[in-house]
């Protein structure tokens, strides 16, 4: 029986219980992959990491995340939870450090201390895969509210896909209630990870609230997603509204679910390309035996 050490970081929040939980496996080169996978489903959490040796001299560690029945190359949140476990475990150090992913090279910095400290990530580019204008009404019934014709729908791919949809009022993204046969059956017939669903909020505090349903990879809703988050600046970006939002704001995340997550996203060209961050908080650590 080979044991590994393990942390459970609850993500994009400063207080336990309250942002995105990610399982993380330390030091793991001794896991095969039909095992990682097996370890993401018995956690049941919307992803787990595993933290390897690098491959390439330019990283300082490797990423292998993955779903409860799927890896995938990029995701936000388990990328800054994991960077924290391999902070306090002192696999790395900081201020700064480079991730290597199915996505690539990722450089990621480390910004205050303690309670206070946010990790960020610079988040692979988001590609745009195709408008679903013809969707529109289709993805509302699925969805179960009617939503913004324009800008259209559209699939961005930084990892995962999302379909970005909005929605007039962040009152109507809280009352969203999907039907996730059917958000799942459209997932699968357009290759998507899942929807997420956006307002665009006005006022002092977040400039963006957003949930995120990816029934087909196992996910009914994801807590605070930071794929989609990151990815959602190159679709205000193509859609002209980048400028509504500002070059930083905050997303919040998760309320609906008892959470209150916080994404602090960073625009770095008009294009949409973005760096993310947030705070992380371990809750559970320990070791796992195989």
């Amino acid at each position: 029986m080979s044991t590994y050490q393990f942390k459970q970081v609850d993500v994009f929040t400063a207080r336990p219980l309250l942002g995105n939980p990610v399982a993380v496996v330390l030091n793991a080169d001794g896991i095969d992959p039909a095992q990682m996978q097996r370890i993401a489903a018995w956690t049941n959490l919307s992803e787990t990491t595993f933290v390897l040796k690098p491959s390439s001299s330019e990283a300082d560690y490797r990423l292998r995340i993955f779903t409860p029945d799927r890896e995938l190359p990029f995701a936000g949140h388990p990328t800054v939870g994991s960077a924290h476990a391999a902070l306090e475990a002192g696999v790395i150090d900081g201020p700064s450090f480079r991730q290597e992913c199915g996505a690539g090279l990722l450089p990621l910095t480390v910004e205050g201390e303690g309670a206070e400290r946010r990790i960020f990530v610079r988040a692979p580019e988001a590609k745009f895969v195709r408008d679903y204008g013809d969707l529109a009404d289709d993805v509302s019934a699925s969805l179960g509210a009617q939503i913004v014709p324009e800008p259209s729908p559209a699939a961005m791919d930084n990892g995962p896909v999302w379909l970005f949809v909005r929605l007039e009022s962040g009152s109507a993204v809280a009352g969203l209630e999907p039907d996730m046969s059917a958000v799942t059956k459209l997932s699968q017939e357009h290759g998507l990870t899942g929807v997420a669903a956006f307002a665009l909020l006005e006022g002092d505090g977040p400039s963006v609230h957003i949930r995120c349903f990816a029934p087909a990879a196992g996910i009914p809703e994801d807590p605070v997603t930071g794929s989609a988050n990151a990815a959602l600046p190159a679709y205000l970006a193509r859609a002209g509204l980048l400028a509504s939002v500002g070059r930083e704001y905050v997303s919040t995340q998760g309320t609906e679910l008892g959470r209150d997550g916080r994404v602090y996203v960073r625009t770095l060209d008009g294009q949409g390309r973005a760096e993310i961050g947030g705070h992380a908080v371990t809750v559970i650590e320990g070791e796992i035996r195989l």
